[in-house]
């Protein structure tokens, strides 16, 4: 049983939640026009590690997958909270991501209780 005492966001909530992630990455200069090869798509690895760089695979396979999990009402996998990931890759970067770490932490969140996931 959850120990946390707020409501379950919305839909809506999370799919805006997702665009602020993308508003922050654009902010933070790690939004790309252009998506990396077809053949990057095709890794077997977790999280395109040996195909993409971690905001590459967040911008292209991280968020509009989530997207499609919430309008076609599927589960994410288990443990999919992202944002111990992104703290440890953001360590690397040049640029400021702190407001995109928040934003990344606040969506795991909410979707741990959207979808009445127990955090691990």
């Amino acid at each position: 049983m959850s120990t946390r005492d707020f409501s379950k966001p919305s839909k809506t909530q999370l799919l805006e939640q997702l665009e602020k992630i993308a508003v922050q990455m654009q902010s933070a200069g790690l939004w790309a026009d252009e998506p990396p090869p077809e053949r990057a798509f095709q890794s077997t690895a977790p999280f395109c590690f040996d195909t993409m760089n971690f905001e590459q695979w967040l911008q292209w396979v991280f968020l509009p997958r989530m997207k499609h999990l919430l309008h076609t009402g599927q589960m994410p996998p288990a443990g999919c909270s992202i944002a111990p990931l992104a703290e440890h890759q953001f360590t690397e970067y040049q640029t400021d991501t702190t407001a995109l770490l928040v934003e990344i932490t606040r969506f795991d969140q909410m979707a741990l209780d959207y979808f009445g996931i127990e955090p691990e």
